[in-house]
């Protein structure tokens, strides 16, 4: 491999120019490993590491990295006037920086099929667009001309504001790759507003099993889940991945997205919606597949993470805060997990909530993780993860360990059951005796058990903390919360969920 292989100069790789080498290390989830030694002052040095027998072919390397890299090019705005040009020539440029000045080609030669997914998908995320495919205009010389309808009304694209042509340029990239692929964009909050960052992000996590998407945004990093996002630092010879809150609170600080920003949002906010702990990426995902418009996605509602079912008494102070400091009346809603309260308790802390003006409810399972617990989402999952590995798992393997876990949680989750309805009915001084409280929560108990499932009342974090300790053991691999949403049907949400996110909608939608 020589020099001219790369598409940069190997000279701007090394940083602040050292001598030393450049190594670059690429594992796949398959085994095979790719390895690169670059050196300004030599050739390359590129191998690969593999079980696989050793061939010089594209074949091999195919079989070894079977998917493709969508790499997403330097956009630029459209010209003002564009010939017809060689096809060849168009598909030379079509993955290049020089794909906006050829724009209106490389939509002319795609088939119909083709433009009418790229309408689809440019007009379903933003709002009364219509895209219309390129035609050519005759004359000396003949020019291509590429409408797009905004409300109606005629434009042709180069008039077009340049964020909503870097928009048709990604989507156009985007449509290059599949499901098993790999994204690699740079800084797309340099073109889009915040709301379609947020957009653009729930596209590419749906569209490519894997992205690389370096940004200074906070919009996308409040989007990404936990564990997602990697600090990357010139002084750090690692990346830094960020799961805790102290973590987000440094990104946060690095990127200058400040406490006033966020109280200034506060003084603006429409909507409110309070929930616990690091939720909000669930409660965004469950919501995109019911309703693709949702209150959790909306720009204008705000996220207010509170602490725990103890601090329901601040949310129940918002309205008169938000009327003093603010003059404002915002809608809130609040949605609190249920952990191992009883029906009586967590029905009697909606109904104070309402009466203070809020919208309360509370989760009928013990908290938002027990809804991903979903039999077949989860083996879809597992074989999904176990094909990555070129493993097999049978279908009564992942039911037998289902099973076992739910009934090694099952004792110490009645404990608590019994404990925390003890706790409310004796602070309640109702005058029941402890046998008494103790056999009603386990009747509660054991309702639920039979009529909804295991998936009711035990722990949900602790319920996919030992199914992937089994998967670990059993076959070296693991899931998570969110590949196993991400295998969802809608047929497999729960009821109450669906008729809690309605709700929620249908309370902000009213006056």
């Amino acid at each position: 491999m020589t020099n001219k292989n790369f598409c940069l100069p190997i000279a701007n790789i090394p940083t602040n120019d050292s001598e030393d080498d450049v190594k670059i290390s690429i594992f796949h989830d398959n085994g095979s490993a790719l390895h690169l030694i670059l050196n300004v002052d030599r050739q390359p040095i590129v191998f690969i590491q593999s079980d696989k027998r050793a061939k010089s072919t594209k074949a091999y390397f195919r079989d070894c990295f079977p998917e493709s890299i969508i790499v997403v090019p330097t956009l630029g705005q459209f010209e003002e006037t564009e010939k017809p040009n060689d096809p060849d020539y168009v598909r030379s440029v079509e993955h290049t920086r020089l794909a906006a000045r050829n724009f209106r080609n490389i939509w002319r030669q795609k088939s119909h099929g083709e433009f009418q997914e790229f309408s689809a998908l440019v007009e379903g995320n933003w709002k009364d667009i219509e895209v219309q495919k390129p035609k050519v205009i005759v004359g000396v010389p003949s020019t291509l001309e590429m409408i797009y309808l905004e409300n109606g009304y005629p434009r042709e694209i180069y008039l077009s504001g340049f964020g909503f042509q870097a928009w048709m340029q990604i989507m156009t990239h985007f449509l290059r790759g599949s499901g098993g692929d790999i994204l690699v964009l740079d800084e797309p909050d340099v073109y889009l507003h915040a709301d379609l960052q947020r957009r653009l992000y729930g596209i590419a996590k749906k569209r490519f099993s894997q992205i690389f998407l370096a940004t200074h945004s906070a919009e996308i990093m409040n989007e990404a889940n936990s564990g997602d996002v990697v600090l990357v630092r010139s002084e750090f010879q690692t990346g830094k991945r960020i799961t805790t809150e102290e973590g987000y609170r440094s990104a946060h600080a690095l990127l200058g997205s400040s406490e006033n920003a966020d109280f200034a949002r506060l003084s603006r906010a429409k909507r409110i919606i309070a929930f616990e702990g690091n939720d909000r990426s669930i409660y965004r995902r469950f919501e995109q597949m019911l309703l693709p418009d949702g209150v959790f996605s909306d720009p204008d509602t705000m996220l207010l993470k509170i602490g725990g079912y103890e601090q329901w008494p601040r949310v129940g102070n918002l309205p008169w805060a938000f009327q003093e400091l603010f003059g404002i009346q915002p809608k809130i809603a609040a949605i609190f997990d249920r952990d191992y309260r009883c029906l009586e308790e967590i029905e009697g802390h909606e109904q104070k909530l309402r009466r203070s003006g809020v919208f309360c409810h509370v989760l009928r399972r013990k908290e938002i993780e027990n809804y991903v617990i979903a039999r077949d989402a989860i083996y879809r999952a597992t074989q999904k993860a176990a094909k990555k590995k070129e493993k097999i798992i049978d279908d009564a393997w992942v039911d037998d360990t289902l099973s076992s876990i739910s009934l090694e949680l099952r004792e110490d989750c009645l404990i608590n059951v019994q404990s925390s309805t003890s706790k409310y009915y004796q602070l309640k001084r109702d005058g029941r005796d402890t046998q008494t409280i103790l056999k009603l929560a386990k009747s509660e108990f054991d309702k639920d058990w039979t009529t909804r499932g295991f998936s009711c009342r035990i722990s949900g974090k602790e319920f996919f903390s030992a199914y992937n300790r089994a998967l670990d053991e059993a076959y070296g691999i693991s899931i998570s919360l969110f590949q196993v949403l991400d295998e969802f049907h809608a047929s497999e949400f729960d009821a109450e969920f669906c008729d809690m996110i309605t709700e929620v909608n249908r309370y902000f939608a009213e006056g």
